[in-house]
C-alpha cells in the first residue's frame, strides 16, 4: 500500500511521527467530533472523567494540527493513536463520520470499543452497526465514572436500526 504524504512533509518525518505515537501506549484513545463548543465541552466531560481514573488517554484534537501538518498526516496520526490505544471511547454526540471510521478501524483491529451518549434514553435509536460493535453504552459521566469504578453501570435498551 503505497501511503501518500503532503508535499510537505518527507517519508521520514512521517515515519518518525509514526514512532513517537507508537511508542507510547494510552489505554483510551477518545473518539470523537471537536468542531463546536457543544461536542467540545462533551468530549471534556468524557475525558474528565477518564483522567479522573488515572488513564492514559490518546486525544486526537491535540495530536496534530491540520493547518501545520495536513489532512493526510493528521489521518496518519490518529490511525496510529488507535493502533497503540488497548480500546477506545466513542463520543456519540453527532453521527460524526470520522468518528464512525475511527470505531470501524477500532474494530477491525480487535480492539474494545465503548460509546459515550450523554442523554441517551431506553428506546432512542442507535445505528445497529454500532450498537452491535461497542461494549457498552454509557449515557452520562456519572454512568462512565460508575463502570470504571465498580465495572458496572444501569445498562439501557435503545432501538436498532
Amino acid at each position: 500500500m503505497t501511503i501518500k504524504i503532503d508535499d510537505k512533509r518527507s517519508v521520514p518525518d512521517a515515519l518518525v511521527r509514526e514512532k513517537e505515537i507508537s511508542m507510547n501506549s494510552y489505554d483510551y484513545y477518545a473518539a470523537g467530533p471537536f468542531f463546536n463548543s457543544e461536542q467540545i465541552l462533551s468530549m471534556q466531560g468524557m475525558e474528565k472523567v477518564l483522567f479522573g481514573h488515572h488513564a492514559t488517554v490518546f486525544r486526537p484534537r491535540f495530536a496534530s494540527d491540520i493547518a501545520v501538518v495536513g489532512p493526510n498526516q493528521c489521518f496518519l496520526d490518529d490511525c496510529a493513536g488507535i493502533r497503540a490505544s488497548r480500546c477506545l471511547i466513542a463520543n456519540l454526540i453527532d453521527d460524526d463520520p470520522g468518528t464512525m471510521f475511527e470505531i470501524g478501524y477500532a474494530i477491525a483491529l480487535g480492539k474494545q470499543v465503548y460509546a459515550y451518549k450523554e442523554g441517551c434514553q431506553p428506546g432512542d435509536k442507535v445505528n445497529l452497526m454500532i450498537a452491535e460493535s461497542v461494549k457498552e453504552l454509557f449515557v452520562s459521566a456519572g454512568d462512565l465514572d460508575e463502570f470504571l469504578s465498580r465495572g458496572q453501570h444501569a445498562r439501557i435498551q435503545v432501538k436498532e436500526y
